[in-house]
């Protein structure tokens, strides 16, 4: 695992934006060409050649699976696109939420533990992330050619014709990646560099899934200075002003909470519209090609799509929880008897209680919340699709 420094438990995923920053997406402008180098090489390495014509190589469940490729990738490169376009607010909202831990650094209570704890499972998080999609980039690109050599070694000497099992549904730029084993030897060379960098890709989607989870600590932190407000005030009593003192720092947290949710809804929210339709069409797709073609060829299919469903399973439930912890702020403001105080300090907890009341969320283009119940919705209408697809063809 890499090595962690006391300074970092309070820093906003820095080894990760060094990632970022390397890559040319946020942080020096200058560096951007990188970016549109390597997404120029992958356009012409998987998204040109894709097949989009049903014919004798390329039969309809090919072309499903094709389509769902595409559009798997698409999804990837359009969100790498739009979060660099977007590095102002992805800077602001990172900015913000170092300078809003920032004054927990100095001290030993309860929320900078909690901000110790959640740090250390975000470092563990962002490290199993970037493993599992390490399987998914070996699964994906070995086990074609691991199947596919030995087969042609072994029909060597006889006169059946070899059908190579490819990653993608590919053509090549006239090559016969299908039965030449040198063509198919240049295609998988091109290839996997190509895939390589689109799992970086959709690794650095797991930054948007920090970021949402970073938001809702700073909710969290929110409710953990309400509680000890709470019980501070049953120990010892407190003068109006050291209520109004500690009163006002809640707000002024509750604020850099909901500014950057907004800022982060900004940068995601065009993002997971992309991402919900899109996952609606290749959820859809996916299953029909599977269901149509029970051999060695789903594997890759399959890997693509669970790489999804976790990946949309993950926002959904990341955005719930971020709705649920901005919800219990007010139950908490409201536990803390604030009727009971002098009508200075009530229009503090009134301030509390009024923006709990607004919902924190992450939405899809404005249109919906992305959480729990919307996931359901979209597997649900996905399933719808594919037994019509099934049925009409």
């Amino acid at each position: 695992m890499l090595p962690r420094t006391k300074a970092d438990s309070f820093r906003v995923m820095p080894y990760n934006l060094r990632v970022l920053a390397t890559l040319g997406v946020c942080g020096d402008q200058r560096k951007l060409y990188r970016l549109l180098v390597l997404l120029v090489l992958t356009f012409v390495a998987i998204i040109i050649p894709k097949p989009v014509q049903i014919s004798d190589r390329h039969p309809f469940e090919s072309i499903v699976r094709s389509v769902a490729e595409f559009n798997f990738a698409m999804l990837c490169y359009l969100t790498i696109i739009i979060v660099a376009s977007k590095s102002e607010p992805f800077r602001q909202v990172v900015h913000k939420m170092e300078q809003t831990l920032a004054p927990f650094r100095d001290s030993d209570d309860r929320c900078s533990r909690l901000i110790i704890e959640v740090n250390d499972k975000i470092h563990r998080f962002s490290v199993a992330y970037a493993r599992l999609h390490v399987c998914y980039m070996l699964l994906f690109n070995l086990v074609p050619p691991a199947c596919n050599y030995p087969y042609y070694l072994l029909q060597r000497g006889s006169n059946r014709t070899v059908e190579f099992m490819l990653p993608l549904a590919q053509d090549f730029y006239g090559l016969d990646i299908h039965g030449n084993v040198a063509h198919y030897s240049v295609f998988c060379a091109s290839i996997i560099p190509a895939c390589c960098f689109t799992t970086l890709i959709l690794w650095t989607k797991g930054i948007l899934l920090i970021l949402i989870r970073y938001n809702t600590l700073l909710y969290q932190l929110v409710n953990r200075r309400l509680e000890e407000y709470q019980s501070s005030t049953q120990i010892a009593p407190m003068s109006d002003e050291q209520k109004k003192r500690k009163l006002a720092e809640i707000v002024e947290l509750h604020y850099a909470a909901i500014e950057c949710n907004g800022l982060l809804d900004s940068i995601m929210s065009l993002i997971l519209l992309i991402q919900f339709v899109g996952c609606l069409l290749m959820l859809c797709l996916m299953m029909y090609y599977i269901s149509r073609n029970p051999n060695m060829n789903v594997v890759n299919v399959v890997v693509l799509f669970l790489s999804i469903m976790i990946e949309m399973m993950c926002f959904s439930y990341l955005g719930n929880q971020l709705t649920e912890e901005n919800t219990n702020i007010g139950q908490t403001a409201y536990n803390c008897h604030w009727y009971d105080e002098p009508v200075t300090v009530q229009s503090y907890f009134l301030r509390i209680i009024l923006q709990s009341q607004r919902q924190a969320t992450i939405t899809a283009g404005k249109f919906y919340n992305v959480n729990i119940v919307t996931f359901a919705q979209l597997i649900k209408t996905s399933f719808t699709y594919y037994m019509i697809m099934k049925e009409m063809f």
